[in-house]
């Protein structure tokens, strides 16, 4: 008992004094900037991270009011130089967690050898996918429902209407999905193609805006199902406002996701057709494949998005340089860095670091074991909100208080 309540005086003591030191770094603060022009205040706050922004919040009410307003978290999002988080989602029997991994000492100190998860966050579901992310907002997809969800400001939608495509049975299966943003209309959407698994041939193209009542079916889309990976190729890859997907040997199909339109693309002519992969980094769309003779892997990259002729050899790196076994390159890349610096991921449990030459070569290569969900994701935390969302927040709580009033006992005189 004694030592019980030593520890809850040290926890206390400890506590005042952490509460001292705030009040005098808030104090300082305000302070230093109660004669500086708001501009400036703006243009440093915009260069702090996302954590670092939310506890300054409480520094001043003219800190609360620049960091909260909407159009900051957007420009905060197109010029932070942050480096991004991995996550993904681990799945067990009664819940999910979304796991993130700080991405920064991945690349800086890769002799670590070990990575552990930087953050856990319980989702309260047991079939819980990421679709995609954009703008710091992740799309999460249970079964045919779909959701929001901004992990750093802790901001999650109500789940979409579940697709209903066929009949009263039902029965279907996606083939393709993809989630991105129209900033013409600053509207989220998730677009999803479900195929009848009774009839194999039938299929439909749907679209759902974020904060709108239900599905829309729109114009098919442009690909033979018979030929349709489910896998990760399924996936839509969200840049430039398109979503992009490989589609054939020599073509990525994209939706402009304001126009709601389908266009077409060639891939680059020394394009091999082994282990093909479509990814973004650092708002640049890549495909990385096996070449033809099985004794490289290679990157390639669009220097100018929807300009076939930019294409342009980033890397090639030889198969027995690679860290994956079996004949062919298994692996994942996660992230390209402005230094060069590419992150794979080789194996399951394993994410490998190569550190390029200005060549397209291979300098070294570092591996680094640690527990990973089977996909990855690139997310950039943001202060964004979208109004709509916050909208609908509160007026779930007007509804939550006055359900509260009403059923609070009545006093009788």
């Amino acid at each position: 008992m004694i030592t019980f309540c030593d520890n809850r005086s040290k926890t206390r003591r400890r506590l005042r004094q952490h509460s001292q030191n705030v009040t005098v770094f808030t104090q300082s603060v305000s302070e230093i900037t109660a004669d500086m022009p708001e501009e400036i205040i703006v243009e440093i706050l915009l260069r702090l991270p996302v954590r670092s922004l939310l506890q300054f919040r409480c520094v001043c009410k003219l800190w609360k009011t620049l960091i909260s307003d909407p159009q900051f978290a957007k420009k905060h999002v197109s010029i932070s130089t942050a480096y991004p988080q991995l996550v993904s989602v681990f799945v067990s029997i009664a819940k999910c967690n979304l796991v993130s991994y700080p991405l920064k000492p991945l690349l800086d100190n890769p002799s670590a050898h070990r990575v552990e998860p930087a953050d856990f966050e319980m989702i309260h579901t047991t079939s819980m996918t990421i679709i995609g992310s954009c703008n710091g907002l992740l799309c999460l997809s249970d079964f045919y429902q779909f959701t929001l969800w901004n992990p750093s400001i802790k901001l999650k939608s109500k789940p979409s209407p579940t697709i209903i495509a066929f009949d009263s049975f039902d029965s279907k299966r996606f083939l393709y999905r993809g989630f991105g943003y129209d900033q013409v209309n600053d509207r989220y959407k998730v677009l999803a193609v479900v195929q009848n698994c009774y009839n194999l041939d039938e299929t439909k193209t749907l679209i759902y805006t974020f904060g709108g009542k239900d599905w829309t079916t729109i114009q098919k889309f442009p690909c033979d199902p018979s030929r349709c990976d489910l896998g990760r190729l399924g996936v839509g890859k969200f840049v430039s406002g398109n979503l992009n997907w490989i589609v054939s040997k020599k073509v990525i199909v994209f939706f402009d996701i304001e126009k709601e339109t389908y266009g077409e693309m060639s891939l680059p002519q020394d394009y091999g057709d082994k282990n093909t992969v479509l990814y973004v980094s650092s708002n640049r769309i890549y495909v990385s494949f096996d070449h033809s003779n099985k004794t490289h892997w290679v990157v390639w990259m669009m220097k100018e998005y929807g300009v076939v002729e930019s294409w342009t050899k980033l890397m090639i790196i030889p198969q027995d340089k690679l860290t994956s076994p079996g004949p062919y390159c298994l692996s994942d890349a996660l992230f390209i860095s402005e230094h060069g610096v590419l992150l794979m991921r080789p194996q399951h449990s394993k994410l490998s670091v190569y550190n390029l030459n200005n060549d397209g070569g291979l300098d070294y290569c570092t591996t680094i074991s640690g527990q990973f969900a089977r996909y990855l994701h690139i997310y950039n935390e943001s202060l964004v909100s979208p109004h709509w969302l916050k909208h609908s927040q509160k007026k779930n709580k007007r509804k939550r208080k006055q359900k509260l009033g009403s059923e609070s006992p009545k006093h009788v005189r």
